[in-house]
């Protein structure tokens, strides 16, 4: 497939936003090992149920990939566990923070700057990762099929999304931001999304945003023998306005895999 196919703004938008602010960025010395284990203390925190669910340790030993690495947090559990461990990213920032945190950790990586749609590697991995990045990338099919080519027979993709039902998305998003404060009129819906990344304004930094929902989740892995497709991750906060709120705040444990923020999958490529 040709870079013509490709939504070249979609791509300018996000070199743009990653390049100025590393998703979970924080303030401290990027040079020094102490700020990497900051971030990824602050990243678990937040997300406390990554770990219950992906199990980073169950792979020790084989070659994970990971799509869109971030400051490469995530692809370091796998790292810990003792997986062999690539990743990929559009973004030079990304990329550049991801190999200062693994040597700095005296960690091995391999690292290409790629389209998800072009992946640079043959049918190798046993696992795919990508955790939060898909639903940033117009063309998600073509990162699917990617990541099934790419993956060795029997070999698992593991990815998250953001989820359309999620009351981040219905009461912060298009009753607090989008209708009270009218931002769906002056940015539009598009623009709307592109504001729940830090530092986006939705009009001049304008990241793609897709929400999914569990059906168009469980249609992009079609091809796939899907293990799990489950949301997670809600906080009282999400809910708007602030009496809402509050009602609801002992619920919230029970409302998570109803309206969480993220949808995940657990799949595998079929062995045959």
């Amino acid at each position: 497939m040709g870079i013509q196919s490709l939504d070249s703004s979609a791509r300018e938008h996000a070199t743009r936003q990653w390049n100025a602010l590393a998703c979970g960025e924080l303030e401290g010395d990027k040079n020094s090992v102490d700020y990497f284990l900051k971030v990824e203390r602050d990243r678990y925190h937040q997300q406390p149920w990554q770990h219950d669910y992906f199990r980073y340790e169950a792979f020790a030993g084989q070659r994970v990939l990971e799509i869109g690495v971030g400051q490469g947090t995530d692809l370091m559990q796998f790292a810990r566990a003792g997986a062999v461990c690539a990743g990929v990213d559009i973004t030079d920032n990304h990329l550049q923070l991801t190999e200062r945190n693994f040597s700095l950790q005296g960690r091995p990586v391999e690292l290409h700057k790629a389209d998800a749609t072009r992946l640079p590697f043959a049918d190798t991995f046993d696992c795919v990762y990508s955790f939060g990045v898909i639903h940033h990338i117009p063309e998600a099919q073509q990162v699917i099929a990617e990541v099934l080519r790419v993956l060795r027979p029997g070999g698992k993709v593991m990815v998250a999304f953001y989820y359309k039902w999620s009351a981040f998305h219905l009461f912060t998003k298009i009753l607090c931001h989008g209708i009270r404060c009218g931002w769906l009129w002056s940015k539009g819906y598009a623009g709307l999304l592109a504001t729940i990344e830090g530092g986006a304004d939705g009009v001049t930094v304008k990241p793609f945003v897709k929400l999914y929902s569990k059906r168009e989740v469980r249609r992009l892995f079609a091809r796939f023998d899907i293990e799990d497709i489950s949301v997670h991750q809600l906080t009282a906060d999400h809910y708007y306005p602030a009496m809402l709120a509050r009602l609801l705040r002992p619920l919230v444990p029970k409302l998570e895999g109803v309206m969480g923020w993220y949808v995940t999958c657990v799949a595998r490529k079929p062995a045959a």
